[in-house]
């Protein structure tokens, strides 16, 4: 022990054993304080990890304390709602509403016996649809009456959400004080009030309410054995206190607020059940979701636990370092005897210590370093550094020379930063460096500062190549995933030439025989002008024909990333008129019902590229099959909510169950050799990345329905 607290250099040293030699006891003072300087240190630190340790040990008992909490209440109120649900069906009720007279007689006794039966219930009312109380029974000091002076709770806030409720639905109150003639009944009634509609062939007819007493429920939930209970409101007040003179704050007008008690309670409430900043780890805090507003019960370690735990901690701490305190002072009396064994063991200890460690005074003078910073300053002794000022040394920008840093730990007790060395070679060092305030008060009455640099430059080094081989990974991810998406379109290129040849046969032999017919005419003389006309207008109509053919496929193979407003007519016109031929050939009609106003922002020839794949994935399942009755394929586009939705769905059987939830998967085909299994991957990632919607696939009726959903605030023009 008495080793690790003497931080001094060598001379420093020799001055106190010369202090020894004349004054033993002066010099167990000064051991004594440096001692206890390091003891409070460690104190503190220990202290503080035995109330974390404390915290943890509770946190597991606090999450089941919850669930059980949770499960009572919603015990209790489901009780309730059983108990309102059997008068519902009560057979005098129905006759009330039945019109029978003198009936209601006994419907006051059947709820009456309610009430009896049921402990906790001080009041039942049925109040009707106009918000008149019809029956209500009272229960004081265990006495059950039916009150004869009614009134009209049309008004009341109970009564109105009850009124909107559905059939079979509850309305549950906030946990409150219960109010007779305007205030706050004496003694407490923790209240909760439960009601539901009552409805006759579909027409309200009114309410059933219950106010029970919450003594019994709120006594099982505070009766813990570690914890103190409190109940807080969706206003941050509190509903319950350990103290009952802090309790139910809102409805009493006090001023007990919970965030005084509990400065970080907003924290706390974002993040439920986590680690906060809370001083003392004390508290814990779940929601309950079952009343009108939402509240919070908290457990707080009970004081006494606390206390308890803490006091024998801190005994424990304090009898170890007392023992090690005893334990050492016989090695003083030795150590003043063998002092150069001592100084021998304190310069290697020092020295082989594996970081920059210094200790400086408050001027910056060096009073004590170790072979690892003089090696760092490149000093060939120790003595090239004791006795100088670090600040000397700032144009090298070594730890530790930074008059600024020395000021700034002065005032607050210690500082942690981030050092950058650069070496005559240019490599480059970072250490992590604490500075540290430390007073001598008394005795010496100095201060002194210590500093500890940790090398972290092969963590560092080993973290920037690690982020350089994921930059790397990422880029040959990206570059493969370009090359995929290329090998797509690529794909779709192909179909899409098939189409264009094929459409361009019958123009090309238009061209031919009119050409043909317009050359023999002309050889013959046998041309007159209106036959001229006629060749060359249908050899123009034509060519144009082909012309806008290939203007189709340029806009389709179009590289540039500009996003631009188009339609998603504009863009299936084109498509359906790529694949004409080819439709035509397989005898598949195409039910077209885009609407026309429908507007996108984005890329067009991307979406054209999806929307062409699953056109061409539909087509090949129709081809071969030729015991399809109606081949078609329909195309549809409709608004719902804030989307743009797309559906192609076509007859061609549907897709097998053990596919469908691997149709988007990358690779994955049902064309044996003749597909690649990427085109409806890369129309996916399309439609998630370009446009930020969505794309599934579902069976529907004769066959597949693929659903692409665009968000209209992302994918539309802002005016």
């Amino acid at each position: 022990m008495i080793f690790l607290v003497i931080i001094f250099n060598k001379e420093f040293i020799m001055a106190y054993i010369t202090s020894i030699r004349k004054n033993t006891f002066l010099f167990l003072i000064t051991i004594g304080i440096i001692n206890t300087i390091l003891a409070f240190i460690v104190f503190i630190y220990i202290q503080k990890k035995q109330n974390e340790l404390l915290y943890y040990s509770k946190l597991d008992i606090a999450k089941t304390e919850f669930k059980e909490t949770n499960k009572k209440i919603n015990t209790e109120i489901n009780h309730y709602k059983l108990v309102l649900n059997t008068i519902k069906e009560n057979k005098d009720l129905k006759r009330f509403f039945d019109g029978e007279k003198n009936i209601i007689k006994y419907l006051r006794e059947d709820l009456s016996d309610f009430v009896k039966a049921n402990g906790n219930i001080f009041q039942l009312r049925f109040i009707n649809k106009d918000g008149n109380e019809i029956i209500r029974i009272d229960k004081v000091n265990g006495i059950t009456k039916i009150v004869e002076k009614l009134q009209n709770k049309a008004k009341r806030y109970y009564f109105k959400k009850t009124m909107n409720l559905k059939e079979g639905e509850f309305y549950i109150s906030n946990f409150d004080l219960n109010i007779e003639h305007g205030k706050i009944e004496i003694p407490f009634k923790p209240t909760i009030r439960i009601s539901t509609p009552i409805y006759r062939n579909n027409s309200f007819e009114g309410i059933i309410i219950i106010n029970f007493l919450a003594n019994d429920l709120i006594a099982s939930i505070k009766d813990k054995e570690s914890f103190d209970v409190y109940f807080m409101d969706n206003e941050n007040n509190f509903l319950l206190h350990p103290d009952e003179n802090k309790s139910w704050s809102t409805q009493r007008g006090t001023n007990h607020k919970v965030k005084n008690e509990i400065p970080n309670i907003y924290k706390l409430i974002k993040n439920e059940n986590t680690k906060v900043s809370d001083k003392k780890l004390l508290y814990y805090i779940n929601s309950i979701d079952i009343t009108d507003n939402k509240f919070y019960i908290i457990y707080s370690i009970k004081k006494q636990l606390y206390d308890a735990y803490m006091e024998e901690a801190t005994r424990n701490i304090i009898l170890f370092f007392v023992v090690i305190f005893l334990f050492s002072i016989p090695f003083v009396f030795i150590g003043a005897y063998f002092q150069a064994i001592r100084m021998e063991i304190l310069d290697r200890l020092i020295n082989n210590i594996p970081f920059p460690i210094c200790l400086k005074d408050k001027n910056g003078v060096f009073l004590l370093v170790n072979e690892s910073l003089t090696k760092l300053y490149g000093c060939t002794s120790k003595k090239q550094l004791i006795g100088k000022k670090s600040y000397e040394f700032t144009h090298r920008n070594l730890p530790y020379t930074s008059k600024e840093k020395d000021n700034d730990v002065l005032k607050k007790q210690k500082i942690k930063f981030l050092d950058t060395i650069t070496l005559k070679n240019n490599k480059k060092l970072y250490y992590d460096t604490r500075i540290i305030k430390i007073s001598f008060f008394g005795l010496f009455n100095k201060t002194y500062i210590l500093g500890i640099a940790i090398d972290i430059t092969a963590m560092k080094t080993l973290n920037e190549q690690l982020q350089k081989k994921v930059d790397e990974e990422l880029e040959k991810r990206l570059e493969a995933e370009r090359i995929l998406a290329q090998k797509a379109k690529l794909a779709e290129m192909g179909n899409m030439i098939d189409n264009i040849i094929h459409q361009w046969k019958q123009p090309l032999s238009i061209i031919k025989v009119t050409s043909q017919a317009l050359e023999m005419n002309l050889e013959m003389k046998n041309l007159s002008e209106e036959q001229r006309e006629y060749y060359i207008k249908t050899i123009i109509e034509n060519v144009d024909f082909m012309s806008d053919t290939a203007n189709d496929f340029r806009s389709f193979l179009s590289p540039d990333k500009i996003k631009s407003e188009f339609t998603i007519k504009d863009c299936t016109n084109k498509i359906l008129k790529i694949l004409f031929l080819r439709f035509r050939k397989q005898k598949v009609e195409v039910i077209n019902n885009v609407e026309e106003d429908i507007k996108i922002y984005g890329y067009k020839s991307e979406l054209c590229q999806v929307l062409l794949n699953i056109f061409n994935n539909a087509l090949d399942e129709f081809n071969g099959k030729n015991n399809i009755e109606d081949s078609s394929i329909t195309i549809s586009t409709y608004k719902k909510e804030a989307s743009i939705v797309i559906e192609i769905e076509d007859t061609a059987g549907g897709i097998k169950e053990e596919y469908i939830n691997k149709i988007f998967e990358d690779r994955f085909t049902t064309k044996d050799k003749e597909g690649t299994g990427i085109g409806l991957t890369i129309s996916k990632r399309i439609i998630q990345e370009s446009f930020n919607g969505s794309i599934k696939v579902e069976n529907k009726n004769k066959g597949a329905c693929f659903i692409i959903k665009l968000p209209q605030e992302d994918n539309t023009l802002e005016n």
